[in-house]
């Protein structure tokens, strides 16, 4: 009798568990590069959409992680790299030019 009330309980348990999404942060949802940054050279936008370095906004047409390192594509094959990405700073690299910058968040 207790092996089956045991066995009644466990599964209760598992139903109720598997019922139950995981609760995430949102952060999480969001890629850690969204925000403004200052680039040395100007200050950086970027939305989950869109990447603007102060000639209008750009669409992300794509955004991949490697081991850390995002690659964000655009129209007419543009790709930027962000890597080292923590919540105060990250380098950005222009794949078309190599020219890279040193960036620290505003907000």
């Amino acid at each position: 009798m207790r092996s089956l009330l045991a066995l009644a309980l466990l599964i209760n348990a598992l139903l109720v568990t598997m019922a139950v999404p995981p609760v995430r942060a949102a952060d999480s949802l969001t890629p850690p590069w969204v925000g403004v940054w200052d680039c040395e050279v100007a200050t950086f936008t970027f939305t989950p959409t869109h990447y603007d370095a102060g000639e209008g906004p750009m669409p992300i047409r794509a955004a991949t992680v490697d081991d850390g390192v995002w690659t964000l594509s655009f129209d007419d094959d543009y790709r930027i790299n962000l890597s080292a990405v923590t919540k105060t700073t990250m380098e950005w690299l222009s794949q078309a030019s190599g020219d890279g910058f040193s960036c620290k968040r505003l907000s």
